[in-house]
């Protein structure tokens, strides 16, 4: 695929890397960790402003009506800056499952909240087993007198403690293929929340839902019928992921370069080894194959929604090379890159809890060779080798 940014595209990656860069320091973020928040309100609603809150939304619901690629160069570029924010739960996770699947007093409501920075939502997917798979969902959700009640408790959900509502995933006990989703309002009845800490300093929340009652205007979509709909966002969410790993991995060689050039030995800067260069090098390769395999996959989902291959080659390559180039940096700067002083370190670790989202690279991995077993022709591209390829 051959991409290469337009005008306005290069506005937006230029405006929001400027915005991210000035936005936090280190030790802002490092203090943001500590809070129930987990993000600066203020530096939210300034995103707000700038239109980012909505830019993939249609425009009748207070959206620019921008694509997902252009929705990554934000990500990236926050990213590259480190700056903790809603924009996964809110955006990329509850409000395009909205988009999607939402009811029309749903999308009419929330969509327009969301857009303007009025409210912050969330989604509940995973679970204390594990796994990405529908088999091993086991929330239940099932009708009630008055609607549905939930029950089950829910991992990793991102900004719990400040969302408004949570879009919660559940089967049925009498149907176990069947799966739907809820809008939980956050001062339902039955509903905990515990802060998880997380090495990446993300706001991470433990919900339980306990006999919790909601409408049956709640419904997200068909009752029985929501996974179709998950694995896009599963598909999104790791699309995104590997936009901010891009970020993240563009900080750490930034960091290096600079490091290299002013850091002196035997006389000379550091960078005038050969070894270190051919190391920066390498990083240098290495983000560049990531970006490239990201904005493909970013574009391709934007315009189709049947792009788990391009995706799953993404997540995984970004989601192995990413830690692996800031483990390099932090051999180049030596025992600096330890210091909880220099940013180096926040970079790491942002590395590994990215690469562990939406699913990690042997998750990725996983998906890729299904893919190769069951759509063979797809991997083969327009000009087939000569020789004879083999199915697994």
């Amino acid at each position: 695929m051959d991409i290469t940014l337009n005008e306005e595209q290069t506005m937006i990656a230029t405006s929001a890397l400027e915005f991210a860069k000035g936005a936090v320091n280190a030790q802002q973020i490092r203090d943001l960790e500590t809070t129930v928040d987990g993000f600066d309100r203020a530096i939210w609603h300034k995103m707000v402003d700038l239109g980012w809150a909505g830019a993939v939304f249609p425009a009748e619901y207070g959206g620019s009506g921008l694509g997902l690629f252009e929705l990554s160069l934000i990500i990236e570029a926050l990213g590259q800056g480190a700056v903790p924010t809603p924009i996964f739960s809110t955006v990329v996770e509850a409000g395009l499952l909205l988009v999607d699947a939402g009811s029309v007093q749903q999308r009419a409501y929330w969509l327009p909240r969301i857009a303007d920075g009025r409210s912050i939502l969330t989604t509940a997917i995973f679970e204390p087993g594990g796994g990405l798979l529908r088999e091993q969902v086991s929330t239940l959700v099932e009708p009630s007198a008055d609607g549905f009640r939930v029950n089950g408790t829910k991992l990793f959900v991102r900004d719990a403690g400040v969302a408004d509502a949570i879009i919660c995933l559940g089967r049925s006990k009498s149907d176990s293929d069947a799966l739907s989703l809820v809008l939980v309002p956050k001062d339902t009845q039955g509903v905990e929340r515990r802060r998880l800490w997380a090495s990446g300093g993300e706001a991470l929340w433990e919900v339980t839902f306990r006999d919790v009652e909601v409408p049956a205007d709640a419904l997200v979509g068909l009752a029985g019928d929501a996974w179709s709909h998950v694995e896009q966002l599963l598909l999104r969410g790791a699309a995104m992921k590997s936009a901010e790993l891009v970020g993240i991995g563009q900080a750490a060689l930034d960091l290096t370069l600079e490091y290299a050039k002013t850091r002196r030995q035997f006389g000379q800067p550091i960078g005038s080894f050969q070894g270190v260069q051919h190391h920066c090098t390498e990083m240098y390769r290495d983000l560049t194959v990531c970006r490239l395999l990201c904005w493909q996959a970013a574009a391709r989902l934007g315009n189709v929604k049947n792009a788990a291959r391009e995706v799953a080659m993404a997540k995984a390559k970004t989601g192995e090379a990413i830690p692996a180039l800031t483990r390099i940096a932090h051999q180049i700067h030596g025992a600096i890159a330890y210091y909880r002083d220099y940013p180096l370190e926040l970079y790491y670790h942002r590395a590994i809890a990215a690469s562990a989202a939406y699913g990690d690279s042997g998750h990725q991995r996983r998906a890729l060779s299904r893919l190769l077993r069951s759509e063979l022709a797809t991997f083969q591209g327009e000009h087939r080798h000569e020789l004879s390829v083999h199915p697994l």
